[in-house]
């Protein structure tokens, strides 16, 4: 994504305002060797003229014309109010222009959600109508291995820590009844999803230094706040927010065929979260620690807003408050170009060099420690439908415990580089090439303090670079070799992408393209260089009962100080040192057909991803997963930790290259873009597959389903002219009054529907492949998806088919087999412009997204393990999901334009 050129891929996409914007360049396919990515989305910004221009409009949008949303009890409060002014014009005729817009939102409504609690009785330990359930899920005492009678955990069992996190944070349930183990707290959240306070001011001036030369520069900040929904009510933060974008460019024409464009730009994103906003404080990590009374934790003492511990129990949202700290994004563009005209030929030619840098002062909650429940003690290994994460919670059984040492308030940085040239060649009249050769530099990141690490696979040991030796903190263990040797992973040299284009023109009304082309691929900003490891000592503990006697128990989350060294606390990640970018292949051939005033486009669009990175710690890029390579094979040996690769490792995320995935579409698109009645119609068959999505096992590489792609998609937009008025087909002498009131109507009505995107099924509560796997993918026995006249929020899929495994392998499942919910939304807008002179007129508008109200689901739960769960969809898209698909809402426009 870019603005006037310049990418904004590391700002939120709220940086631009549509308001301010001339022109929306959309490239999805055949993009050019002028770019280094797939797909390119630039938007221009407005820029004055000889003539002084002014807007002014209003934008409300309210509940009370809305409908609530499915799962509301009764319909919650929305306010939202945006106002815009803007100007431009000469300031010097001829010469200078210039365009300023100012944009307020003002959001006073709330939001609206739902979450899953314990009942009322399990928060008193009394899990008894567990046993009520088909299977019944028995709770066991994790000391003696026999279940607690009638389920329930004796008063004197019950861990203070759990019940004062309890206390704090989890509400009592509200809706559903006493038995309703899930989708049972209903709340409202005072504020919206969203920011409920934004500026946006946006300046550009325009020069023209000569009849050869003119120069343009712009320049925008987006100012927010926000007070925002944690998982529960009592975990709600807090941001502040500015956001800066700025660009200058120079265009020079030294003759007819030569013409320079050189360009400048950059962008901050500067946040600050924690801090009092609207006479809000969220909480504080230390003050919670303290309030917990938790041990072992933020060891520095740090007092910092926000932040706090995690408590991960499966079949609840986490428990947590977005950590508290200042981090703030800056990012430099440099581009040149040269387009030059040589007879048939042109030719264009240049080069983008771009720098990345981020300051990080937050806090990260592993400072207060990260504790991690799924249900494994209470559970019994010959009772597959027992055990519950809440009862471990209770009884202050984490399976995992981690802390952290961070090191705060460090920078790091990145660069890249992109060299081009592309030639537009008309051979004929009717046939056009478009061809290039694009090269690519992604270097790796740097820490402005040095201290950076790597690991070597080959022997095991943590690199480091010289100097920073004597940095390592004194307390990490001596069982872990470190050594000095280069950290930075060397960038691909080898990234010579060639793209080309045919275009055809069988005759007046007929045109065949088709396209290929070779994107490197981007393996995100700032990312395959760690910067903690030694230096900010992170522990990681795994539990275990021997003799009755568990490792470790809240308050005390951790081993204690006599527990042997040979016990693994360390995690570790790394990167190849020899960076090697996949290779996205893309190609494409589309005939386009005018048939009257109709045109036709059918289109098949593919691409062939290979060698593609997965699994960095990072996670920046798809599937968002780090690849844990520090585990045994599956086994019916019981898991221990000198059954891992490397035993001194709690857990290693080293990523690989030779990931592969697939993408086939067909599409077909008619449009008219003439006369009273004009639409776009779209249709789109997809199917996406890739082969790294199941990295639990990596031991076995095979393609499933892309999540984020739906089978079916089709896409309606159309404008009716309403024939009212003066200069239309009825009443076209109307004059006056009678004009103003019935002419100059028009109808907008824009239609999204499609089929469900897939995801997959899971468990959490054991580990049957013994490899220290807690969860992923269960067998299954039959297909799992309901037929569609079946599928209900209470059961969206089949449950029952689907198992924990049998000791000594991982799930047979298939990743993504389930077909989640589709959207199928009808938006309508009515305009209406009323001209009040030659230069002034007034426009009104009504916007009504998804006017049927059709509720469209998110995806359901897939754990099997939680009791009652899996299977049940609990929330909608919301109010401002990018395809108006949440419950109906209706949105008032005024504008005063000249």
């Amino acid at each position: 994504m870019g603005q006037d050129g310049i990418k904004e891929e590391t700002l939120n996409s709220q940086t631009v305002n549509m308001e301010a914007v001339q022109e929306l360049k959309a490239v999805y396919v055949n993009n050019s060797a002028e770019y280094a990515r797939v797909g390119y989305f630039d938007t221009i910004t407005k820029s004055g003229t000889n003539e002084y221009h002014g807007e002014a409009s209003y934008y409300h949008r309210n509940s009370a014309l809305g409908a609530r949303n499915f799962f509301e009890d009764q319909k919650t409060k929305v306010l939202y109010h945006t106002f815009n002014v803007s100007a431009s014009g000469p300031i010097i005729k001829d010469k200078t222009f210039f365009y300023a817009l100012w944009n307020g939102e003002r959001v006073p409504g709330k939001a609206f959600y739902v979450r899953t609690v314990p009942t009322q009785n399990m928060r008193t330990g009394d899990f008894s109508q567990l046993l009520a359930l088909d299977p019944r899920v028995n709770v066991y005492d994790p000391l003696t291995g026999e279940p607690f009678p009638g389920n329930v955990i004796p008063q004197t069992r019950l861990n203070g820590v759990a019940l004062k996190a309890q206390e704090n944070f989890f509400p009592l349930p509200n809706r559903g009844g006493a038995d309703a183990l899930v989708n049972n707290l209903g709340y409202v959240h005072r504020y919206p999803d969203d920011q409920f306070h934004a500026d946006v001011v946006s300046a550009r001036i325009d020069h023209r230094v000569s009849d050869k030369n003119s120069l343009y520069g712009r320049v925008q900040a987006y100012l927010p706040r926000y007070v925002l929904a944690g998982n529960y009510p009592a975990l709600n933060w807090t941001r502040l927010r500015q956001s800066h974008s700025w660009v200058a460019t120079d265009t020079h024409v030294f003759s007819p065929t030569l013409l320079n464009t050189f360009t400048f730009g950059g962008n901050r994103d500067g946040i600050k979260d924690g801090e009092e906003v609207d006479g809000f404080q969220p909480g504080s990590g230390s003050s919670i620690v303290e309030r917990l009374g938790l041990a072992g934790v933020n060891q520095q003492g740090i007092k910092t807003p926000g932040g706090s511990p995690v408590f991960s129990i499966s079949g609840y949202d986490d428990i947590y408050i977005q950590p508290g700290g200042f981090r703030d994004n800056l990012n430099f563009t440099f581009s040149d170009s040269v387009s030059w005209a040589i007879g048939k030929h042109v030719l264009k030619f240049g080069g983008e060099l771009r720098t990345y840098s981020d300051f990080d002062g937050q806090v990260p909650n592993e400072n207060f420690g990260n504790f991690q429940f799924n249900g494994s003690f209470t559970s019994n290994a010959n009772d597959p439908s027992s055990g519950n994460s809440y009862a471990d919670f209770l009884l202050g059984l984490p399976l995992s415990s981690t802390r952290l040492n961070p090191i705060v308030d460090r920078k790091r940085t990145q660069k890249e580089l992109g060299l081009f040239v592309t030639d537009t060649f008309k051979l004929t009249p009717r046939l056009t090439l478009d061809y290039g050769l694009r090269w690519d530099r992604f270097s790796a990141t740097t820490y402005d303090d040095g201290l950076m690490f790597n690991w070597d696979p080959a022997t095991g040991n943590i690199l480091l670079p010289q100097e920073a030796l004597s940095k390592v903190s004194p307390f990490y263990p001596k069982t872990i070799n470190i050594v000095a040797g280069n950290v930075v992973p060397s960038p691909d040299l080898r990234n010579f992408v060639p793209r080309i284009g045919v275009a055809y023109r069988l005759n007046d009304k007929t045109v065949i393209r088709g396209g290929y082309g070779i994107f490197n691929e981007f393996l995100g900003q700032l990312s395959r260089v760690q910067g903690g490891g030694p230096f900010a000592l992170s522990e990681t503990y795994v539990n275990k009962i021997e003799n009755g006697v568990p490792l470790f128990q809240m308050p005390n989350p951790f081993p204690s100080a006599g527990v042997s060294p040979d016990v693994p606390s360390q995690s570790v990640s790394g990167s190849p040192l020899q960076t090697k970018n996949g290779m996205i292949h893309q190609f494409n051939v589309t005939v386009e057909r005018q048939v009257g005033d109709v045109g036709f486009r059918l289109s098949y669009i593919g691409s062939r991803n290979r060698r593609m990175n997965y699994g960095d710690a990072d996670n920046y890029y798809f599937p968002f997963v780090p690849l844990e390579i520090n585990k045994p094979a599956p086994s019916l040996i019981p898991f221990s930790d000198e059954r891992r690769p490397y035993p001194q490792f709690v857990s290693i995320v080293f990523p690989r290259s030779d990931g592969r995935s697939n993408y086939d579409s067909l599409s077909f698109n008619a449009n008219r873009r003439v006369g009273w009645v004009t639409f776009d119609a779209h249709w789109t068959w997809a199917h996406g597959t890739s082969d790294f999505l199941n990295l639990e096992n990596p031991y076995n590489a095979r393609f499933w389903n892309r999540d984020f792609f739906a089978r079916h998609r089709v896409v309606l937009n159309t404008v009716w002219e309403l024939p009212f008025g003066r200069g239309r087909r009825f009443m076209s002498d109307a004059t006056g009054a009678v004009d103003q009131v019935l002419g100059g109507w028009r109808l907008v009505w824009v239609a999204y529907m499609q089929t469900g995107q897939f995801f997959s099924p899971g468990f959490s509560d054991a580990d049957p492949s013994n490899t220290n796997t807690f969860g992923g993918l269960p067998d299954r026995k039959c297909d799992g998806n309901l037929p569609p006249d079946q599928r209900t929020v209470e059961r969206w899929f089949d449950t029952s088919c689907f198992v924990n495994p049998p000791a000594g392998r991982f799930g047979n499942s298939g990743v993504n087999v389930l077909e989640g919910p589709g959207v199928h939304a009808h938006n309508m807008t009515i305009l209406k412009r009323c001209r009040l002179n030659e230069r002034l007129h007034f426009d009104y508008m009504a916007l009504i997204s998804n006017i049927f109200n059709h509720p469209n689901f998110l995806y359901p739960a897939n754990d099997i393990s939680v009791p009652g769960g899996a299977g049940v969809i609990g929330s909608t898209y919301g109010l401002y999901s990018g395809e108006r698909s949440g419950p109906r809402m209706v949105e008032m426009r005024l504008r005063l334009e000249f």
